[in-house]
């Protein structure tokens, strides 16, 4: 009975997004313009005649001449968070229906029992709730509606500490909600359409087909909620934009809307991207963190054109300038991120049989998007010419950095989507299936990476509006020598070196030296203020902080992915109970396997113990299950991260000579890759959190 009031949450949340939508649209607002100036646009004078003793009245109707009376405020609807709060408590009831009918294994949902089984643990049955289609836009749906009600607080926030709301503001928020209330109604109708979850079967098998073993993970679970935040965040950048270009209001104060929801949408899909990398690390089926298939690419792409946004958006912010680049990218981000989407779900990277045997999968998230985007590329084409430049700033100036970074973000972005879609194009025209590896990544990216690092070690120090060459250059100097350094010690030390990684760690030691330099020069050689120097720490700013952090994590993350696939040492061979394995500086022993059994699978675990300079330092338990519901064996690595690199461990099937296979990889600077991807993290959390306590606290800290 639950998943019922949950489809019935669901339809109403289509119902309530098109009500908000109607709520806040110009049609209606404008209407209530023109009610409030015909109440208040003319005065009633009452004139007294006396003819024959009698008094007449009669009514004169003057008009108004009180100042600014045609420039009447639009009005707000009483209840600005009533319904988007509505819409919240629909769309938790809806998923928590969901969630529920996984955990009692209601198997007459058609959705539970395709991917559940009453032997699944608890935990995975309610995690699986989020991977099959339905489920997932469920999900969507529910972030949306969670971002639709911070939105709306927010702008509710601004409204009631501001006495006199000018009509293009109130105005730019009605459209925004409007347009988010939009779009939360046709996510509710593509779920419905396309893959509805509470769709139920007159007779419900005895079990379910269990979950796919693959699903069967902790950050997998973790996954689909960051990740739907992100593309929460992604569509309420969209909608902002969307207003800003209907109300032609890209401005400073639109940047100031638009911030909270860039960084913590950079944020969310980084969170996303590093746990799917992670995933991909840890499983050895795949065996390495980075692979550019479908669902990879349909994280990063987004990423990538939010990195760009974060960059156009602070100039905008600050100078004013970039305002139709900066609303083509806030269109563009939610575009491909809906886009991943459909790819991720649909079956059109699948054999061509059997997608030609599902030609209604996901037809109504295609057809939703070609309307959504047309008409919002569309907009942008009519507005873009009437939002001119104001104002120039110089070729040498930060502003000229930022932009070249975020075109050249945007170009990676573009590669990366060309790429994930010319096998689709290339086989639905002849037919032929190809595969798009990490070769033509290397190759097609190489180009416009490398001057991407190299400006990015300029973007610290350059100054707003225009900036001197050789004043760069004495800012630049022990950038400059640090990372000739590091070039230097690499190729002495690795004599051998092919010059493609040696490139890669200099532009990372570039990087990194730049922005330690300039934080050097700004903690050091300025003068005292308080106490000590270290009080120039707290006049850096949280952006400052935010911005080198992200630097420094990007940096050592290209040195370790860098080395690692340099000097990366694998040993394959058949091992035999109580032999010994040296990889790297490390050596294992080889203990055997044992047969245990877990909640729903068995197990043929192995035991290696790890060595180094004689002394144990870990055990490691590589495993190979299987899962008899589905039938499915899968590989288990084990992993070791080390001070220098990491041990990855795996076993196979017994070989002919009656040992076990046993792959032993060491990867130095490994864990570097992890580091950089938690401190960018821990620079956009830098930004975000210090503005939530600044608000709470009231207090002032310098913007930059």
């Amino acid at each position: 009975m639950l998943a019922e009031f949950g489809h019935f949450a669901l339809l109403l949340i289509l119902v309530a997004g098109f009500s908000q939508a109607l709520l806040f649209s110009p049609l209606r607002l404008h209407a209530g313009r023109i009610v409030a100036s015909l109440s208040f646009g003319t005065k009633t004078v009452t004139a007294v005649s006396g003819n024959s003793g009698n008094e007449a009245l009669s009514d004169v109707h003057e008009p108004d001449t009180t100042p600014h009376s045609s420039a009447l405020p639009t009005p707000f609807p009483n209840n600005l968070i009533a319904l988007p709060l509505a819409i919240l408590a629909l769309g938790i009831l809806s998923q928590a229906a969901l969630i529920h009918a996984f955990v009692v294994s209601d198997f007459s949902l058609p959705i539970v029992a395709d991917v559940s089984h009453s032997s699944t643990p608890l935990l995975f049955r309610a995690g699986a709730a989020f991977t099959p289609d339905g489920g997932a836009m469920l999900l969507w749906v529910l972030a949306t509606t969670l971002a639709n009600i911070v939105f709306a607080l927010q702008v509710f926030r601004r409204a009631s500490h501001t006495p006199t709301t000018a009509s293009s503001d109130t105005l730019f928020i009605s459209n925004a909600l409007s347009i988010l209330g939009l779009v939360i109604a046709i996510l509710a109708l593509v779920t419905l359409i396309d893959a509805d979850p509470f769709l139920r079967v007159a007779v419900a098998p005895l079990d379910g087909r269990g979950m796919s073993p693959q699903s069967q993970d902790v950050l997998r679970i973790l996954r689909e909620p960051v990740l739907y935040l992100g593309l929460a965040g992604l569509t309420v950048i969209f909608t902002v934009s969307i207003a800003g270009l209907l109300t032609h209001k890209i401005d400073r104060s639109f940047a100031e809307t638009l911030r909270p929801w860039v960084i913590g949408t950079w944020l969310f899909l980084g969170l996303a991207i590093a746990i799917n990398a992670y995933r991909s690390y840890s499983q050895q089926a795949w065996g390495n963190w980075w692979y550019w298939d479908t669902a990879e690419n349909s994280l990063l792409i987004p990423w990538l054109l939010t990195t760009a946004l974060v960059h156009c958006r602070a100039v905008l912010e600050k100078t004013d300038t970039l305002k139709s680049w900066t609303a083509f990218l806030g269109v563009s981000a939610f575009a491909v991120g809906w886009f991943g989407v459909y790819l991720t779900r649909s079956d059109l990277l699948g054999p061509l049989t059997e997608t030609l045997s599902q030609s209604a999968d996901s037809t109504a998230l295609l057809v939703g998007f070609c309307l959504l985007f047309s008409a919002a590329y569309f907009l942008f084409w009519r507005q873009a010419d009437r939002m001119a430049e104001q104002k120039a700033f110089g070729f040498v100036s930060r502003e000229s950095g930022m932009f070249l970074n975020s075109v050249t973000l945007s170009l990676i972005a573009a590669v990366i989507l060309i790429g994930t879609i010319y096998p689709l194009v290339l086989r639905w025209v002849d037919g032929e299936n190809i595969t798009v590896g990490a070769p033509f990544y290397v190759e097609a990216l190489l180009p416009v990476v490398l001057p991407l690092m190299f400006i990015m070690g300029f973007a610290p120090v350059l100054r707003w509006r225009q900036d001197e060459l050789w004043l760069i250059g004495r800012r630049m100097k022990l950038a400059v020598m640090l990372s000739l350094i590091i070039v230097l010690f690499v190729s002495i030390r690795f004599i051998d070196l092919s010059p493609l990684p040696l490139i890669g760690i200099g532009l990372a030691g570039w990087i990194l030296a730049a922005a330690l330099s300039d934080l050097w020069a700004r903690l050091w050689h300025q003068p005292d203020h308080g106490e000590s120097k270290y009080r120039n720490l707290q006049l850096l700013g949280p952006r400052y902080i935010s911005m080198t952090l992200a630097h420094i994590g990007l940096a050592i993350l290209i040195a370790g992915g860098s080395a690692s696939a340099v000097w990366e040492e694998q040993v394959v061979l058949s091992a035999r109970a109580g032999q010994s394995i040296e990889v790297g500086p490390y050596n294992l022993q080889y203990e055997g396997v044992a047969l245990l059994a877990g909640e729903n699978y068995a197990t043929r675990q192995a035991t290696f113990i790890l060595y180094r300079h004689s002394l144990p330092v870990a055990e490691l338990f590589p495993e190979i299950r299987y899962y008899p519901i589905r039938g499915t064996e899968t590989r288990e690595a084990d992993i070791f991260h080390g001070r220098d690199g990491d041990v990855h461990v795996s076993v196979g099937d017994r070989s002919e000579d009656g040992g076990r296979i046993v792959t032993v990889r060491f990867l130095p600077m490994m864990p570097w890759v992890w580091t950089g991807m938690i401190l960018m993290l821990i620079g956009g959390s830098i930004s975000i959190l210090t503005r939530m306590f600044l608000r709470i606290r009231k207090n002032g800290v310098p913007a930059s």
